[in-house]
């Protein structure tokens, strides 16, 4: 069997690359999509094939003799994209580190050197598989040479060429001689294209040939052909991959070896890597032969007392059987106070060697005065999990000074924040991670069905490695200006959050049955009148099968294939429902269904036994922004407005003698916008308590205030969202069902009636490019790389987003402000009452029925002073026997 040599054209992988990886780059702000993207495809190549020989060809700087020969050779190409320069220095690096062989000889292009090499290595007995998706390479295939593109999975022989071009492979040059190639600006005959020039070689053989019969030809193209001559010449000789390169190489040094681990470990650690760090590179930096097993009174005590003499932070972690709070049992308590030194408490293991394990309760007796001694701060990597478990086994702890997962989400929104990332990240130390403790799939075993040794080796390393981190974290907070926003208002929250998740909401089980029975029954009419109106049956929740009705069936126009069919996507749909009644019908189906199946079913299936309240889990380290979001169930997606959102939001009740008080941010975003870009007729209409959705619409319509009608105020209102969202005039056109010259007017009209916003716009986003991020009032950060990408899409989404991140983190900063605000104070106020919910810039609270006066006016002062505006904030308060009736 034929020995086989892969030869990948590096240019091309290289920008392939930089496209196909949205724009990501290192915490220095070198940008590295392009080297990422690179060096995946790579490892992805040697994982499908492994190949035995590899080599990779690349392009240099120096002009060609193609150059010479042709002065505008290449000349209308543009220069790469700014984010790309900078990562060309890295290429070869990545192929180094890798241990690949490399093909760059100046005076020539890669194309000529994977030529020339294939030609040798097919003369030794090689085959030949050439990783491109160039189509001048196809010049090169042969019996023993294919082309693959693995973009397309797409494998060329001579055959495919043959389909591809309508000539053979060595015919090639002569199509694309005569039809020349925009690309390199190779000039081809005037007038002659692909098709025409794959007849005229089919027919003549050669450019030669073509020319030796130019007198035959008719008309024009006899003309084109005549007057053409010389070019064609040249361009066949430009597009002509040369296949004897003076070089020396021997292809015993294209054989795969194994990747220079130093090289690599230097290189990914650089460009922050963390997973190719992990899996190809590792370093255990962490010493791990100090971590102990405690299986004794005795020894438990001993280390208590360490602690609490050394007065130093703890790193407290838990091992357990469940990631639902309310349902997990601990198996173990990891703990670590100096760096290296972290014990095991086995307390639920189920192995032969756990015999003599302590008890939960003699471990709870023994630790909870280290627990709550105040001279021992604790720290965590999402502690909030490990707290309330502790809650639920009778074990309060305090004081609760950090918690690595939320210090990384305040250094880099966009993480990752799990602790085996990090740990790679910032100590160059790879974690024993759980798999290869519990195993993968349906193997996996539970923690506690794990050996103590390794138990303990990856419980206390985790304890270890979060202390290390806080450390670091902290001096990287307070370097970089976070560490009161971390101290006095996230760890804050943090606290209270696991308070709300704790005390959950009280639901109605008898409103979701009901309700889910009616949506089943308005679901069952709905897929009735869908099926009458598309004239035959199918599964409506199969995209595929929904495609094929609109598309084939219907004939509806804009239908848009993909790989597994045609598009019938949310916009897609909305797009239809103007031309046909089908589609709203379908948009009606699908947010039933999924209300049905997000809510009122599953709803029911999350009330807690115990506790007869639905626990959610808020998150916040999830949104770049800074807000706050939920899970199990997904507080902020239930709809506001519909009719239908609004019956789930009577399930939402308070308790016997109790009320449920929603407390609402009016406006806050723009209220903010006005404060930041100073503009007087926004400040004016805030101070004046105005409706400034009446006055945008006013401007627009160019209609007294007092004579707007409601849906005149509706087009105000979308506008004023529509510039902090940064809506484009394509976008706002959509929403508004107008033209877009119509929604470019209002948005223009906005910024004469308010100009400091657009100034003040300009200013945030040239700020934004400068340093790579954008800042909230209370100093959060969002890195947004995308501002610099070459992609005129992605930079426009990055702008929206750099200055919407500023309203909506803002908004987020200032409720978190009052969140922690009112739980400082609400047991003094009433004892009884509670925060319970927060969704975007609502608190929902349980407020016992007699005491309701004086806590609404007391939660809306502390919210109305949460953070000073050169504008009023105003907070909307309402109340009721259940959520709908209070908002």
């Amino acid at each position: 069997m034929a020995k086989t040599l892969y030869l990948v054209d590096g240019s091309g992988y290289i920008f392939r690359a930089y496209y196909a990886i949205r724009p990501l780059s290192n915490s220095k702000g070198l940008p590295t999509n392009a080297i990422y993207g690179f060096t995946t495809m790579l490892l992805k190549l040697i994982k499908d094939v492994k190949p035995e020989h590899l080599a990779i060809a690349f392009d240099t700087k120096e002009p060609t003799f193609r150059d010479e020969m042709y002065e505008e050779y290449k000349a209308n190409r543009s220069e790469p994209p700014d984010d790309l320069v900078p990562q060309f220095e890295y290429i070869p690096k990545v192929v180094d580190a890798l241990n690949i062989a490399k093909l760059v000889k100046p005076g020539f292009e890669a194309d000529d050197l994977i030529g020339t090499v294939a030609k040798k290595a097919v003369s030794e007995g090689f085959d030949v598989v050439i990783v491109s998706g160039d189509k001048d390479l196809m010049q090169l295939v042969s019996d023993k040479v294919t082309m693959w593109d693995t973009m397309k999975e797409k494998f060329y022989k001579p055959a495919d060429v043959v389909e591809r071009f309508g000539v053979p492979p060595e015919k090639v040059v002569e199509v694309l001689g005569l039809a020349g190639d925009t690309s390199d600006n190779v000039p081809g005959i005037s007038g002659v294209g692909p098709k025409t020039a794959t007849k005229l070689i089919q027919k003549y053989g050669s450019v030669e040939e073509l020319l030796n019969h130019a007198e035959k030809l008719t008309g024009k193209l006899k003309e084109n052909v005549i007057t053409g001559k010389k070019k064609a010449l040249l361009s066949k000789k430009l597009v002509t991959i040369h296949c004897d390169v003076p070089m020396k190489f021997d292809l015993s040094h294209f054989s795969i070896k194994p990747l220079n681990k130093d090289l690599c470990h230097e290189l990914f650690r650089e460009l922050e890597f963390s997973r190719l760090l992990s899996e190809l590179a590792p370093r255990e930096n962490v010493d791990r032969r100090q971590y102990k097993t405690i299986l004794s009174e005795a020894d438990l005590r001993a280390f208590v007392h360490a602690t609490q003499k050394a007065e130093k932070p703890l790193a407290i972690d838990l091992e357990t059987d469940s990631l639902d709070t309310r349902k997990a049992n601990i198996a173990g308590f990891s703990f670590a106070f100096e760096e290296g030194k972290a014990v095991y408490v086995p307390v639920g293991h189920v192995t032969p060697d756990a015999v003599f394990q302590l008890s939960l309760s003699v471990v709870r007796e023994i630790i909870s005065p280290l627990l709550l001694d105040s001279s021992v701060p604790k720290v965590g990597q999402n502690i909030k999990y490990d707290l309330l478990i502790l809650k639920k086994h009778g074990m309060e702890v305090h004081p609760v000074l950090f918690d690595t997962m939320v210090a990384s989400y305040l250094l880099n929104p966009m993480g990752p924040h799990n602790l085996d990332d990090l740990s790679q990240q910032y100590l160059d130390h790879r974690t024993i991670h759980y798999e290869d403790v519990v195993g993968k799939g349906v193997k996996q075993k539970l923690f506690k069905e794990i050996s103590l040794e390794p138990a303990t080796q990856y419980a206390a390393e985790d304890a270890d490695c979060t202390l290390r981190l806080s450390v670091l974290f902290g001096k990287k907070l307070k370097e970089e200006g976070l560490w009161d926003l971390f101290i006095h208002l996230e760890m804050p929250v943090l606290r209270l959050l696991m308070g709300m998740e704790w005390k959950g909401v009280a639901v109605s089980k008898e409103i979701l049955q009901e309700l889910s029975e009616n949506f089943g029954g308005q679901l069952a009419i709905l897929e009735k009148k869908i099926y009458e109106m598309a004239g035959t049956t199918f599964n409506i929740q199969s995209p595929k099968q929904l495609g094929e009705v609109l598309f084939e069936q219907l004939k509806l126009p804009g239908g848009k294939k993909t790989k597994t069919g045609f598009s019938t996507r949310q916009d897609v749909l909305e797009e239809l429902a103007f031309k046909h009644p089908l589609p709203a019908l379908l948009l009606e189906f699908r947010s039933l269904s999924k209300l049905k199946s997000t809510y009122t079913d599953a709803l029911l299936a999350l009330i807690d036994p115990e506790s007869r309240r639905i626990h959610t889990s808020f998150n916040q380290t999830i949104a770049d922004t800074g807000r706050l979001s939920s899970s199990d169930p997904n507080l902020q997606n239930i709809p506001i407005r519909s009719e239908a959102g609004k019956k789930i939001r009577t399930a939402f009740i308070a308790e016997k003698g109790s009320v449920l008080v929603s407390a609402d941010y009016s406006q806050i975003e723009l209220r903010i916008l006005a404060h930041l870009s100073k503009d007087p007729g926004l400040l004016k209409a805030f101070r004046e308590n105005a409706d400034v959705h009446r006055q945008t619409s006013s401007e627009i319509f160019g209609v007294a205030i007092s004579k707007l009608t409601p849906e005149q105020r509706a087009v105000g209102k979308t506008v004023n969202f529509a510039v902090i969202y940064g809506q484009s005039p394509f976008g706002l056109s959509k929403q508004l069902g107008i033209d877009i010259g119509e929604a470019k007017e209002y948005i223009e009209t906005y910024f004469e009636k308010y100009p400091k916003v657009r100034e003040y716009r300009e200013s945030v986003l040239e700020s934004a490019r400068e340093k790579g991020f954008v800042t909230t009032l209370l100093g959060r950060r969002r890195f947004v790389p995308d501002l610099l990408s070459h992609n005129i899409h992605m930079r426009q989404n990055a702008e929206r987003v750099a200055f919407n991140t500023v309203f909506q983190g803002s908004a987020a900063d200032i409720i978190k402000q009052a969140m922690v605000n009112i739980q400082n104070e609400l047991p003094k106020i009433s004892e009884n009452s509670s925060m319970i919910v927060q969704v975007h810039d609502e608190l929902l609270f349980e407020v016992p029925e007699k005491e309701l006066e004086r806590v609404v006016s007391w939660v809306r002062a502390k919210m109305e002073s949460a953070y000073p505006l050169e504008i009023p904030l105003l907070v909307e308060i309402g109340w009721g026997v259940n959520w709908a009736e209070a908002h």
